[in-house]
């Protein structure tokens, strides 16, 4: 996999992530980027040993909320 092709998605999986707490727990948008940029889950998706960044927006949710305490 090219570089751009590997940034691309990690990219669209963290709009995602932005995207599903805006919307479930009402986030402004700043609050909701702050969450997902200090995050550990960001961290593992950018890694590209994990495997995390193959899995859908939804399934890495599921993770961040975990890991958010939000679950």
């Amino acid at each position: 996999m090219k570089k751009k092709e590997f940034e691309y998605i990690v990219q669209f999986v963290t709009d995602g992530l932005i995207g599903f707490l805006m919307e479930d727990y009402h986030l402004a948008m700043l609050d909701a980027f702050e969450k997902v940029y200090h995050s550990e889950t960001l961290r593992k998706l950018q890694d590209k040993t994990t495997g995390l960044y193959l899995r859908s927006a939804a399934y890495t949710y599921e993770y961040l909320k975990k890991e958010l305490g939000l679950d």
